[in-house]
C-alpha cells in the first residue's frame, strides 16, 4: 500500500536585528539628532567667537556667492586683473604690511591668500582679520583662550572640525581655514554686510543679534580697526 506524503516545505528563517539599543545607534534619525544636539552643547560652551545659534539657510552655496561677489572689487584689483594670480596678490599685500611694521614672511602671505580664495573671502580682509586678531603670529594665545592667526575659540573650532586639538589651531593652514570659513558664514548670516559680520566675529553673533534686535548699533570700532590695521608696538 502507497504511503504517499507530501514533504514539509522548509521552514523559514527571519534575519537576526539587532538588539533595541544597537538599532537605535543605527538609526539615522538618531545619528542626525544626538549630532545636532552635541553641536549646540558644543556652541554654549564657546567663551568668544559664537556660530549661528539656527542654520544658515543657503549655507553650503555661501562660498561659490561670495567668490562671484568679490571679483572686481577694487580690494581685489591685483587678484582679479588679467596675468595676475593668488601669488602676486600675497606679495604686494606682504610688502603693504611689512611696510605698516608687521612681521610675515611670504610663505605665510601665500598661505593667507590662498585660504581666503578657498573660502570666498576678500584678500585684502583676510589680511586685515588676522593682522588684527594675531598680527601674523600663528602661536598667538588671548586671555580667554583664542588659537592662533585668527585666534579662535576651540569649541568654535571643533563645530567646524570635531576632534581639532589646541596644538591643531597652531598651525596655519588649519587655522586659517577654519577662521575665513567662520568669518564667510556670518556674512551669509547678516545678508553680505561685512561690518556686522566682523563684529559679530569679535563680539559673538548672540550679543549683536542683541543689539539688532533693540534697534541699536553694535559696532564697537572693530571692523574698522581691520580695515585698517596697525602693530601695536
Amino acid at each position: 500500500m502507497r504511503n504517499d506524503h507530501h514533504p514539509r516545505a522548509p521552514r523559514r528563517t527571519r534575519p537576526k536585528r539587532p538588539n533595541g539599543a544597537r538599532a537605535l545607534l543605527r538609526s539615522r534619525w538618531v545619528q542626525g539628532t544626538l549630532a545636532a544636539a552635541t553641536a549646540v552643547q558644543v556652541g554654549i560652551a564657546s567663551a568668544r567667537h559664537h556660530l549661528p545659534s539656527t542654520p544658515i539657510p543657503g549655507a553650503s552655496a555661501g562660498v561659490a556667492s561670495r567668490q562671484a561677489s568679490t571679483k572686481g572689487r577694487p580690494m581685489d584689483a591685483a587678484s582679479s586683473a588679467p596675468g595676475r594670480g593668488l601669488e602676486a596678490t600675497a606679495v604686494r599685500l606682504a610688502d603693504e604690511y611689512r611696510g605698516k611694521g608687521f612681521r610675515l614672511t611670504d610663505e605665510l602671505a601665500r598661505a593667507i591668500v590662498a585660504a581666503a580664495d578657498s573660502n570666498g573671502i576678500a584678500p585684502r580682509l583676510a589680511f586685515g582679520l588676522i593682522a588684527t586678531e594675531s598680527e601674523f603670529k600663528r602661536t598667538a594665545k588671548s586671555p580667554v583662550g583664542a588659537i592662533g592667526l585668527a585666534q579662535l575659540m576651540p569649541a568654535t573650532a571643533a563645530l567646524f572640525r570635531p576632534g581639532i586639538t589646541r596644538s591643531d589651531l597652531t598651525e596655519p593652514e588649519t587655522n586659517l581655514g577654519i577662521g575665513f570659513r567662520f568669518l564667510g558664514e556670518l556674512v551669509d548670516r547678516y545678508g553680505g554686510d561685512t561690518a556686522l559680520a566682523l563684529t559679530a566675529y569679535n563680539r559673538g553673533t548672540g550679543t549683536v543679534d542683541r543689539i539688532l534686535a533693540r534697534g541699536g548699533d553694535p559696532d564697537n570700532g572693530y571692523a574698522g580697526k581691520v580695515h585698517d590695521p596697525h602693530p601695536s608696538d
